[in-house]
């Protein structure tokens, strides 16, 4: 099942967000914008592996637009997606100092002889809709979630 994306529940408590695999690696992530005024919307999501039988390295999640490239690095179409790696929300001083469409890097998730299934690693999606904006739910940014997989 390699790795899965989460969203915590209730403290605690997750529920599978996305499944990623080989030929499965793109997770649609939904917004819905009112857009008149223009907001930001951010899900703190989180990573894990689902494999007892494989570890990971080289973990990189990066966001894509499967139909407007400028959807998501915040330039003609107003659109933005920004990703932080950790627990707490990040302030605004933190979410300015990020680049619009960066990657982020995970550690390993195990190690040979450890397919570590028990944590979570946490990481914030944030997307920004300009002012103006028709009313929608985005369904065309996702996550592009890439990694090595080594057998235990």
């Amino acid at each position: 099942m390699a790795l899965r994306i989460y969203r915590e529940v209730s403290t605690g408590v997750y529920a599978v967000y996305g499944d990623y695999g080989a030929d499965d690696g793109l997770l649609p992530v939904t917004s819905t914008h009112d857009g008149e005024l223009g907001e930001t919307v951010e899900l703190k999501l989180f990573l894990r592996n689902g494999n007892d039988l494989e570890y990971y390295t080289n973990v990189t999640v990066t966001p894509e637009s499967l139909t407007v490239p400028n959807d998501v690095i915040g330039t003609a179409s107003g659109w933005g997606v920004k990703l932080k790696r950790g627990q707490n929300r990040p302030t605004e001083a933190e979410w300015d100092a990020i680049d619009y469409g960066a990657a982020i890097t995970f550690p390993d998730f195990g190690s040979a002889g450890n397919p570590d299934m028990t944590t979570y690693r946490a990481f914030w999606y944030r997307v920004e809709c300009p002012a103006g904006a028709s009313a929608q739910t985005k369904t065309n940014i996702v996550l592009t979630v890439s990694y090595t997989g080594n057998a235990v």
